[in-house]
């Protein structure tokens, strides 16, 4: 029979083991009450600060809300409180941490009330955007929102232009109508039904698109139409353009344009009363944003969706030479023609 003390010295690690686990196991949850602790300090600290933002609302800037009474302050409130699915889920995580420690501790983990004396130090923080760095103008912009500059042009570009001149309408053709009617008339083919809108990543596009296998001379527009937009008849002109190089020996002709929005904030960019360092810096952002949109837009609305390609193209070659956009073009039209559209 072992004796007492070999007994003892047999269960000596083991015990040593326990000890062990258990401390690791006290620290874990010591590190999760002062998450815990952390987060209900930062939860009281944005709730008063969102407080005070609601409260600026009231006296200062009532004037930027059209209702009135109860309702703007109701507007009001779900602009100041309002958050998004990530914050929801992280306050529910906490929450459900408190209740899994009172359950285990019969007690809520609540911060000392000194740890309340570091909330000024959260609003400094906030109030000084520490998060910040020029990444946060190009992630807003990539975010699909509606508020930026880019979509901003899109949608006016596609609605105040493209939807109104793509399809069909009661007493007007559309493109491709146009277009067959131009084909009939002048006895030309053109390479695709299309309206082409050239994009280039400098947002600059002439006044007379000059390619050394392109052409507007002596080739007429397509059949202007006029619509009444905001109590004023406006004309709506497509130009057409004639490759001066047989394809497949046929000469093809082209409903060809700029992205006229692009060239506006090009000229915005170099105008400098409106130009900012931002846009000068976020310029290639805007460009992706702007085309991205737009392509979405005639996609999504069914009369547009195969009336206009967007062709979006570096306007100089790698060794600095500046693209032919004739060539360009001829490149763009002939992957449309093996992917079978027209």
């Amino acid at each position: 029979m072992p004796s007492k003390k070999e007994v003892l010295q047999c269960h000596l690690p083991l015990t040593k083991q326990f000890r062990s686990d258990k401390r690791k196991c006290s620290s874990m949850f010591d590190y999760i009450d002062t998450c815990i602790q952390i987060l209900c300090v930062v939860v009281i600290a944005e709730l008063s600060r969102r407080l005070f933002l609601y409260l600026r609302e009231i006296l200062w800037y009532t004037n930027y809300y059209e209702s009135t009474g109860s309702d703007q302050w109701w507007i009001m409130a779900k602009r100041c409180f309002s958050v998004n699915i990530e914050t929801i889920v992280i306050v529910m995580l906490v929450v459900f941490a408190a209740l899994v420690r009172f359950a285990m501790n019969a007690k809520f983990i609540l911060p000392p009330l000194g740890w309340l004396c570091y909330i000024p130090l959260y609003w400094l923080l906030i109030g000084v955007n520490i998060s910040f760095s020029h990444l946060s103008y190009a992630n807003w912009i990539r975010q699909s929102h509606g508020l930026d500059y880019a979509e901003g042009m899109a949608s006016n570009y596609f609605h105040g232009y493209l939807k109104l001149t793509l399809p069909s309408h009661t007493g007007h053709l559309g493109l491709k109508e146009r277009i067959e009617l131009y084909e009939a008339k002048e006895k030309v083919e053109f390479a695709v039904k299309r309206l082409i809108i050239l994009v280039p990543n400098t947002m600059f596009v002439n006044s007379r698109i000059e390619s050394r296998i392109l052409t507007k001379a002596g080739v007429v527009p397509l059949e202007t139409i006029v619509k009444n937009r905001a109590g004023v008849e406006r004309p709506f002109k497509n130009d057409v353009y004639k490759f001066t190089v047989p394809i497949n020996g046929t000469t093809y002709y082209v409903a060809l344009e700029g992205a006229t929005p692009m060239l506006s904030f090009f000229e915005a960019m170099t105008y400098q009363p409106s130009t900012t360092w931002q846009m000068k810096e976020m310029k290639r952002e805007i460009l992706l944003k702007f085309y991205k949109h737009l392509k979405k837009l005639l996609k999504e609305w069914p009369p547009t969706e195969d009336e206009a390609e967007l062709v979006l193209y570096n306007a100089y070659k790698s060794n600095g030479q500046p693209q032919d956009v004739g060539e360009v073009l001829l490149s763009h039209i002939t992957n449309m023609w093996n992917e079978g559209r027209s």
